[in-house]
Formats: C-alpha cells, sequence, structure tokens
C-alpha cells in the first residue's frame, strides 16, 4: 500500500467517526478519494478530561506494541469486529508497523456520542513497491465513544486480521509473490508484486480468470469494480510488464460472509501472455501463509 493511499484511509476513517458521532447508528459514511489525503481537518482545543486520558492510553499501548491493552480500550463493537486480541496485534505485525512518537494536536467538537481527536503520528511504515521501510509523519483520527459509564475507542478503516507473506510462483520468466493478506468485513485485499525477468513484454490480465481458495477448497471471486478507491486501475484494465521490471499492486476478492480463519490460502493469476506466444498461461501461488520472519521485524 503507498503512503498516499494509506493516509486516505485514514482521512476516510475521519468521515466514519464523524458520521458515528454526530449521526444515528445507520448513518452511512462518505467515500473519500485519493486527492483527499492532503486535507487538513479543523480540530479544536484538547480538554482536560476522562475522554483524552482514554485517547492518551490506547495511544500509548499502540506505541509500545501492548495490543492486549490497546484492544481492551477499543468499544464493544470493535472487539467484536477483530473477534479477539490476536486478530488485532496482527494487522500491525503485518506491517511491521510500529510508532515512534505521537501527540494530540486537536480534537472536534463533544457531541452526544463521543468525540473526535487527532493525532500526529511518525511511525514505521512498509513499501511493497520496492521492499523498503519508510518512516511516515501523518495526522490521523480517533474516536472516543461512551460505553457502559466509561470511555472506549472507536478506530475504525483496519482489516480484521492481516498477516504479511512470502509467497511466490514462477514461470516463462514471470514471478508472481503475494506479500500480504489483510481481512476486511466483506473483502479480502492482497498486495502482489509480478516481475518480468524475460526478454519480452507480458500482459498480465488478473480480472480474466484469477481465484483465492483457502486451506478447505473455498473460492473467492476477484471484485471487479471501477471504483478506483477499491480496485488497482493499472491491473484492471491490463498491465504491460516490459523485459527486466516489476509492478507491485493490489487485489481484492470478496467475503461476504467473512467466515474464513484460514491460516493457508493459494492464488491463480490468469491469464498472462508473453509476446509472441500463442498460448496464454497461469501461476498459481501455493502456501500462501504468515512469513513470522516479518512480524518479528517488529520488535
Amino acid at each position: 500500500m503507498s503512503v498516499l493511499r494509506a493516509v486516505a484511509v485514514r482521512v476516510g476513517c475521519f468521515l466514519v467517526l464523524a458520521t458515528l458521532l454526530a449521526g444515528p447508528a445507520h448513518a452511512q459514511p462518505l467515500r473519500v478519494p485519493p486527492v483527499a489525503a492532503s486535507a487538513k481537518p479543523v480540530a479544536g482545543p484538547i480538554p482536560a478530561n476522562a475522554q483524552t486520558a482514554t485517547v492518551e492510553a490506547y495511544l500509548r499501548a499502540m506505541r509500545t506494541q501492548r495490543y492486549d491493552d490497546a484492544f481492551r480500550l477499543l468499544n464493544r463493537a470493535e472487539r467484536s469486529y477483530y473477534k479477539n486480541a490476536r486478530n488485532f496485534a496482527s494487522v500491525y505485525a503485518a506491517d511491521a508497523y510500529a510508532i515512534r512518537a505521537f501527540a494530540l494536536v486537536g480534537s472536534g467538537a463533544d457531541g452526544s456520542h463521543g468525540r473526535v481527536y487527532f493525532a500526529r503520528e511518525t511511525a514505521r511504515f512498509p513499501d511493497h513497491a520496492h521492499d523498503a521501510d519508510l518512516v511516515v509523519t501523518a495526522t490521523v483520527p480517533i474516536g472516543v465513544v461512551p460505553e457502559a459509564d466509561s470511555w472506549r475507542i472507536k478506530d475504525p478503516g483496519h482489516p480484521w486480521r492481516a498477516f504479511a507473506a512470502k509467497a511466490a510462483a514462477s514461470g516463462n520468466g514471470v514471478t508472481v509473490t503475494v506479500k500480504k493478506m489483510s481481512f476486511f468485513a466483506r473483502r479480502i485485499e492482497i498486495v502482489v508484486s509480478f516481475v518480468n525477468a524475460g526478454p519480452r513484454f507480458v500482459t498480465i490480465l488478473p480480472y480474466g480468470r484469477s481465484a483465492l481458495r483457502d486451506a478447505a477448497g473455498q473460492r473467492y471471486e476477484i471484485i471487479a469494480t471501477k471504483d478506483w478507491s477499491l480496485t488497482d486501475k493499472t491491473l484492471f484494465e491490463g498491465l504491460r510488464l516490459p523485459p527486466n521490471s516489476q509492478y507491485t499492486g493490489l487485489l481484492q476478492f470478496a467475503d461476504e460472509r467473512r467466515a474464513t480463519d484460514s491460516a493457508v490460502f493459494s492464488l491463480t493469476v490468469a491469464p498472462l501472455l508473453i509476446d509472441g506466444a500463442d498460448e496464454p498461461f497461469a501461476l498459481n501461488v501455493d502456501s500462501i501463509a504468515a512469513d513470522n520472519a516479518r512480524a518479528s521485524a517488529q520488535k
């Protein structure tokens, strides 16, 4: 995921929080295009109260990677979404994500449903396209809501579980590598890299016959939509990859039931066509599972 896309997701989370705190529970949040990532939310002063203390406790737990403690501070709906603290921690372990510093820089107006805070975070964040770590500083929204005579955290926009991966398949000079899998409420997102080490161009059309399967054989169909905030436009329209080059992008697969706790997956990417070849081919990436070496790099 690019830094721009990551920040855009957090800006989108601000509107989700604004909707949840200011309106009825059934209100639908707006979708925010990536260009909104540069927008700066209007923030007011930070009150000295229990709301602020809860947000600061959550951020301290996140910075020190005490994810069990951070999970306990989430509201009931968020805890239900993640299912357990292990899943919650996996979201950050998958990226070896580490907050180096944070500071509250403002808050929204106090509403009947809670308050939105804005935290300036400096964190290590992966650049999957270049296999490098970046240090990113960004302002992110965090909500606090009332629950059972106390305050709890609302921090939406994340997958309910995730894992880093390092599974690959090669053929005809082309290598497909799955680098990360993220599980959302109704979809599974895969970070995938394509490398063409051959002498000729290759055209990659993953929206043709690609499919994801779990260990039980359940098939997940690729989401083919022209909503570019969800779909990788380059891969959707067809990637023409020159010799000795690579591309890293995202593929989304439908998971309407949110039923899978599978630890192992396989991905079929098809069709791929080498310039001058008579027939297209497919690549099957098997044994996609958590890369524990990447997760341990977070420590």
